[in-house]
């Protein structure tokens, strides 16, 4: 019987849009390929921010030099963060979850304190969830083993009786060795995970 359900952030709670963000560096002069050098193809993550290797401050700091960009710290920030928007499908689910209140939900997801800062800010529907399990605090990143099982002490869930929804198999992979069921979740396909997610739920 499912009595936690788990939700990921980006591409499931939220859109995420890097375009935004890097066309907002592009107007302040940063090309293409200083783009992709600095954050290593594309992936910020790498640079330690999200697995809290590293401060706000010391990751603006970095960002601004590596990326030879002229802006205001708060400026960086503000852009850094124009990249979501609101999954309308999704944020209808939880709150009718959370209305039917039949289940703990919780979230467990690869972010920054920048991002979920803002992202608490500005999309009420995600403080609806009882409680989260953020990669900068646990201290590692999913796919990684070492999240899921941090996740399930602090979550106190127990594996077997938790729905993990992720945007990707990698992290539903790792999940389901950890006896955590999971649904793969596809935006563009919402009828095909309501159609799952009341499978799997149909004994709850």
């Amino acid at each position: 019987m499912i009595k936690n359900i788990i939700f990921d952030l980006g591409n499931v709670l939220v859109n995420v849009e890097y375009e935004r963000f890097i066309n907002r560096l592009k107007l302040n002069g940063v090309s293409d390929e200083n783009y992709m050098s600095f954050f290593k193809g594309g992936n910020y993550r790498l640079l330690g921010y999200e697995s809290g290797d590293i401060s706000t401050e010391e990751f603006i700091t970095k960002c601004l030099a590596g990326l030879n960009l002229n802006m205001e710290r708060n400026e960086y920030a503000e852009a850094f963060n124009d990249m979501f928007s609101e999954i309308k499908t999704m944020s209808s689910l939880v709150r009718k979850l959370k209305d039917e209140g039949r289940y703990d939900l919780f979230l467990l997801s690869n972010t920054s304190p920048l991002h979920f800062e803002y992202i608490k800010e500005k999309y009420s529907y995600v403080n609806l969830l009882d409680k989260f399990a953020l990669s900068y605090e646990l201290r590692s990143l999913k796919p990684d083993d070492i999240i899921y099982q941090r996740t399930i002490e602090h979550l106190e869930i127990e594996p077997s009786e938790s729905l993990f929804i992720d945007d990707l198999k990698e992290n539903c992979d790792a999940a389901e060795k950890h006896g955590i069921r999971t649904i793969c979740y596809d935006k563009s396909n919402h009828a095909a995970f309501e159609k799952e997610f009341k499978n799997l739920t149909a004994d709850s």
